[in-house]
């Protein structure tokens, strides 16, 4: 007969705390939706007709504090497992909880990772959404779960941030950690790799149009579209000129940008592979949708306006015989001409290749040679102004502009959710995360940008 050993022996008991950890956090879910139905019908009662008697003596008060009290019991009892648990991974010889406050006290959730901007790992382990889920087993299960809402992944504040490429980088660092003990378990160890040089890639239009915040659902603003400079010297007691500034009422309504992948059912139970997906595969995918919609979105249903959709943008006529540079100048032109400063042209990667493919009436390339080009970097600027290729940019017309004409406003951080509701999900076994966020994009000077006509 196989040995029994002492390990396994501490593996069975460790399993025991973590079905009742599982148990209890369902019955703190419970306990939770009590709380706040309870707290919501206090909050609802008019007491003006109870005469002496204290809101404290009243049953609704009363109700109330016990479902907090419930609420706070099973908090404490669900700690103190937590506490049996990194105890017996210690003498099973496993590494200890990354939430241990290091002086042997155990489990200290109030000790955080410091946090990265946008982080599925630190999301996944704060979320006791995602805890509560996981320990329930309903990732594992061939049940219908709906739709699990894992919270929050990055605020308002780091969504201002997770657009621009650099803050994205520099959340990747500190990679998922491992599952401990179990493929289930609760308990992870980061794995911190450092600083790791994130690789040069061209200039993103996020990372020059200004981002902000707003606290609206619809911003209303008003557009410059004009300033003809009427100031001038005036003798005394002569009339003044009147300026000509011409304003417009305009609005950016806030709309939701969303990104989806699907994944396996199974892949929602493995916390580290889950993590790496959110903290990769989502970020690309809504910080590419929000791209296109600043540039060519089209203003209807749930679209932003796009700056190539905008009215007012300059666009000068093509002229025969002009190349790609000299399309790009008398669009730089049109921009100055209207009072602003052009330091961006957003072309789509085709024009670019035309572009790099000009030559002189010798055959030599005007932009360089590629046999010499260190490392076979190409110019990154033409005529002065900084240049993001980017495939959704409509070929043939490149965007010149001057990037302080508009901002992204952040209404709302990015959260993420999964389902198994979507489409087909349930039937094949697999289900959808999705991340999302809420945004306006204002165009305060629509004599900003101009569109450089190739033809």
């Amino acid at each position: 007969m196989p040995t029994v050993t002492a390990d396994s022996q501490i593996r069975d008991q460790l399993k025991r705390i973590r079905d009742q950890l599982a148990d209890l956090r369902g019955r703190r879910a419970d306990a939770k939706k009590e709380r706040d139905a309870a707290k919501e019908a206090f909050a609802k009662t008019d007491f003006s007709a109870n005469g002496d008697t204290k809101i404290t003596e009243t049953p609704e008060f009363k109700a109330a504090e016990q479902a907090v009290g419930k609420v706070g019991a099973l908090d404490d009892e669900i700690e103190q497992h937590k506490l049996d648990e990194a105890s017996l991974l210690k003498l099973i010889g496993d590494q200890p909880d990354p939430y241990a406050d290091g002086n042997g006290n155990g489990h200290n959730p109030a000790l955080k990772v410091p946090r990265l901007g946008w982080d599925g790992t630190r999301l996944l382990r704060e979320s006791d959404t995602y805890g509560e889920a996981r320990d329930r087993g309903i990732f594992r299960s061939t049940g219908h779960f709906g739709t699990v809402l894992l919270g929050e992944i990055a605020n308002r504040d780091e969504a201002v941030g997770f657009l621009r490429s650099g803050s994205l980088a520099a959340a990747l660092p500190a990679a998922p950690g491992a599952a401990i003990g179990s493929p289930a378990a609760p308990i992870i160890q980061p794995d911190y790799r450092g600083v790791i040089p994130p690789q040069l890639l061209s200039l993103s239009l996020l990372d020059l149009i200004p981002t902000g915040a707003t606290d609206s659902n619809v911003v209303n603003y008003v557009q410059v579209t004009a300033i003809p400079g009427s100031a001038a010297e005036t003798a005394e007691m002569a009339i003044k000129p009147q300026e000509g500034l011409t304003f417009i009422d305009e609005t950016a309504p806030v709309v939701t940008i969303a990104g989806w992948v699907k994944v396996a059912r199974q892949a929602l139970d493995d916390m580290a592979g889950l993590a790496t997906l959110i903290n990769s595969l989502l970020p690309y995918s809504v910080r590419r949708r929000i791209l296109g919609q600043i540039l060519a979105g089209d203003g209807q249903g749930q679209n932003l306006l796009g700056l190539y959709n905008t009215s007012g943008i300059g666009a000068p006529a093509f002229v025969a015989g002009d190349t790609i540079a000299d399309a790009v100048l008398r669009a730089m032109t049109s921009i100055i001409l209207s009072d602003n400063d052009p330091n961006f042209v957003a072309l789509n990667p085709v024009d670019w290749q035309s572009l790099l493919l000009l030559k002189n009436t010798q055959g030599n390339y005007i932009y360089g040679s590629p046999g010499t080009l260190p490392g076979g970097m190409v110019a990154q600027t033409i005529w002065g102004l900084a240049i993001t290729a980017n495939r959704l940019a409509p070929a043939a017309q490149p965007l010149v502009g001057d990037a302080m004409g508009a901002t992204i406003l952040v209404r709302e951080g990015v959260n993420v959710k999964t389902s198994d509701s979507d489409q087909d999900d349930f039937i094949r076994n697999r289900v959808t995360v999705l991340a999302e966020t809420r945004l306006a994009f204002p165009v305060w000077r629509p004599t900003a940008f101009a569109i450089a006509a190739t033809s």
